[in-house]
């Protein structure tokens, strides 16, 4: 428990000095756009490898990402009917706000230093994940709001998965595991070494990307948006953890995925589809603090 607490402090003081570089100039919001690249091009990947390698597929991997698809699936739908009555880039707000789990640049980061052994679950829900963050959610939300924004080629949409580096080392990882081939331990120290810096480059970001200056109008609609998605995912978790029958460590990771913050991706489409940039930057920075506190909580609880 208080290896627990001492991790999660240190994140927070991570994002607090990052954000305080952001405040006296030393660095900026742009900075974290490098940092970004950093993550998703390298450590990122490295930390997927470390985690997949000599991994035996299980069908519990093929489970998890098939959660990955259904519950993103059923939180946009469930999103897009609580807003029906609204406009459009309203309902579309809570729709992405509601669906998309920010697990590559939160999630693995925060588990990768209490349980390693966790990442392959945590990846494998991930890919689920990521078929709808890049496809499937923008075309759910298209159809429940009456717009036509997103990208209707299937095929285009599968291809251009491929273009994350972290989607491509998920599969790659994911095939020499089913040919159970692994890495010699020679090269997976070099991984190693990127992996390392993960954690704090993600944390680092995030203090970075921080934004707090809302108005009041704006500050109540997060409110019930991040009310509306933590209550559901304290559900999915209770859910989760008492009644799939399940490892225990699936279900502690299926417990912080159902806790992890608003997606990367997701807040870019938030503002694609209408919502004001500052209400999207504030939506995705409360919602990392607020999993943070509940993650941590939850393993507090559980361990």
């Amino acid at each position: 428990m208080l290896a627990v607490l001492l991790q999660s402090l240190q994140f927070l003081l991570v994002i607090l000095v990052a954000y305080l570089f952001k405040k006296a100039e030393i660095l900026k919001s742009t900075d974290g756009i490098v940092l970004q690249k950093i993550i998703l091009n390298l450590t990122l990947p490295a930390t997927i490898v470390v985690g997949f390698n000599a991994v035996t597929v299980e069908p519990i991997l093929f489970i998890m990402i098939s959660l990955g698809l259904l519950s993103n699936l059923g939180l946009v739908m469930f999103g897009g009917y609580l807003w029906r009555k609204k406009d459009a880039p309203n309902q579309s707000l809570m729709m992405f706000s509601q669906a998309g789990y920010n697990i590559g640049n939160f999630t693995i980061p925060f588990v990768q230093g209490f349980f390693p052994a966790a990442i392959p679950y945590i990846g494998s829900f991930d890919m689920g994940n990521a078929l709808m963050i890049f496809g499937g959610t923008p075309v759910l939300v298209d159809k429940m709001t009456h717009q036509d924004r997103s990208e209707k080629n299937l095929f285009r949409t599968l291809l251009g998965l491929f273009r994350s580096p972290s989607f491509t080392t998920y599969i790659i990882m994911f095939i020499l595991a089913l040919a159970s081939i692994a890495l010699p331990e020679n090269i997976l120290s070099v991984f190693r070494l990127f992996s390392s810096g993960n954690a704090f480059l993600a944390m680092f970001m995030v203090g970075l990307y921080l934004d707090i200056a809302i108005d009041k109008e704006s500050l109540q609609k997060v409110m019930t948006l991040l009310f509306t998605r933590y209550t559901i995912g304290v559900v999915l978790a209770s859910l989760f953890y008492f009644f799939l029958p399940l490892p225990d460590i699936v279900r502690l990771s299926l417990v912080l995925l159902a806790l992890a913050p608003i997606g990367t991706v997701s807040t870019i489409n938030i503002i694609g589809y209408g919502t004001e940039r500052s209400l999207a930057s504030f939506l995705a920075s409360i919602s990392i603090i607020v999993s943070l506190i509940l993650m941590t909580l939850a393993l507090v609880f559980i361990l």
